[in-house]
């Protein structure tokens, strides 16, 4: 009798979780948190694109993927620079880029897009496997960022403030040498959503998110953020504003310190793995960087596409970044930096033999807007042409003149 009265007390509590279940999976409460974006949710997408649906067939940003057996198929991968949600359609570095490899002489050429705003090379090699599902290319170029990429593939969101932004798809660094996929937490249960939700609301307050309980527990999983700070007196006194940093630049200011609301502190920045005293979660952002570069390279060879990445060293961008001799913080911290090759970390591995830089110099900055770091319409235009120069001059497509 005990038995069955303890059967039956189980099987009504499993029934009553079913039931309440149920009903906020109907009432979609609290809703599942959305993973990864597209050009439909680009974060950096211009007012005069909101009515731009042209995609190709995986939702990306660019031309529909097609192409005849005879079409020497090249693959842009890449974030927002080459998603180029400042540009119009027919300004795309891949329309571009096809328009000055033509020029030079090449024939029967396709050039496509797997790109999106914020991504990392851990969302780059997520789409590059879904591209390679269903398409092939002879060359992949991979436009790095790396003011960008070291803290992005660091994390489960994309953000630069404590609070959690977008989930993602991403990896981890096992051993430290071997990637392993990590999707955020399923969210399939809307009562465990609802009890997670509820317990991070009575510990953190009302704005505490599912977002941001998955980022916690991913960021207590990595290794100390903590780096030495610097004293102010070993810091310039000229102070600039990190969203005036180009405009100030071209107007002559050099030597100064930088100042920043984004979340150094926890190696969520664009100055992170720059630091001169870097934390051991500037170096494992290093680490899981090259990680995630070699495996790209190891998937476009494993389907006979040649492998490069390239950066363009800019006259205005790059430029003030070299001049950074401290990083402040809200706070008032103060951090040491080493602005003076972005690439400095990547050159020092194997992954160098596969990179292609150059130089892009105007009269004026080539950015978007005052408070823009992505390229304009004529910086994209210097971008690709000096590029498709680059891939003939090197005979890098099979179809090269001369």
């Amino acid at each position: 009798m005990k038995l069955k009265n303890v059967f039956l007390t189980l099987l009504s509590l499993v029934l009553t979780l079913l039931a309440v279940e149920g009903v906020l999976r109907l009432a979609d409460y609290p809703p599942a948190p959305p993973i990864g974006w597209r050009w439909d949710e680009s974060p950096y997408r211009a007012p005069f694109n909101a009515d731009d649906h042209g995609t190709n067939q995986l939702g990306l940003r660019g031309n529909r993927v097609e192409y005849g057996a005879d079409d020497f198929v090249v693959l842009l991968l890449g974030d927002s620079q080459v998603e180029s949600g400042t540009q119009t359609a027919d300004k795309l570095p891949e329309v571009v880029l096809r328009q000055e490899l033509e020029r030079a002489g090449m024939r029967k050429i396709k050039v496509f897009s797997v790109a999106g705003a914020g991504w990392g090379q851990d969302q780059q090699l997520v789409w590059l496997k879904e591209y390679f599902r269903h398409y092939r290319a002879d060359l992949v170029l991979n436009w790095l960022t790396p003011v960008n990429d070291y803290w992005e593939n660091t994390f489960v969101d994309r953000s630069v403030t404590p609070e959690a932004g977008r989930l993602k798809p991403t990896y981890t660094l096992a051993g430290g040498k071997h990637l392993q996929t990590v999707m955020p937490a399923a969210f399939d249960s809307r009562l465990v959503n609802l009890v997670a939700l509820a317990d991070g609301r009575i510990k953190h307050g009302a704005k505490f998110t599912l977002e941001q309980g998955e980022l916690d527990r991913w960021s207590s999983q990595l290794p100390s953020p903590h780096s030495l700070h610097a004293n102010a007196a070993d810091c310039p006194a000229a102070e600039l504003d990190q969203k005036l940093l180009i405009g100030a630049y071209m107007s002559g200011s050099r030597g100064y310190t930088l100042v920043t609301d984004e979340n150094l502190g926890a190696g969520r920045s664009h100055f992170s793995p720059f630091l001169k005293n870097m934390s051991e979660r500037d170096r494992y952002a290093v680490a899981i960087t090259h990680r995630l570069l070699q495996e790209i390279a190891n998937v476009a060879r494993s389907h006979r596409a040649s492998f490069f990445m390239f950066h363009p060293y800019r006259h205005d961008l790059d430029a003030a970044f070299r001049e950074i001799r401290c990083i402040k913080t809200a706070d008032g911290e103060r951090y040491a930096y080493d602005g003076s090759d972005w690439l400095r970390h990547l050159k020092a591995t194997p992954l160098k033999n596969q990179l292609i830089t150059f130089d892009i110099h105007a009269d004026k900055a080539l950015s978007s807007g005052p408070n823009d770091w992505h390229f304009n319409e004529e910086g994209n235009r210097r971008v690709m042409k000096e590029l498709a120069d680059i891939l003939m001059q090197r005979k890098l497509t099979s179809q090269s003149a001369g």
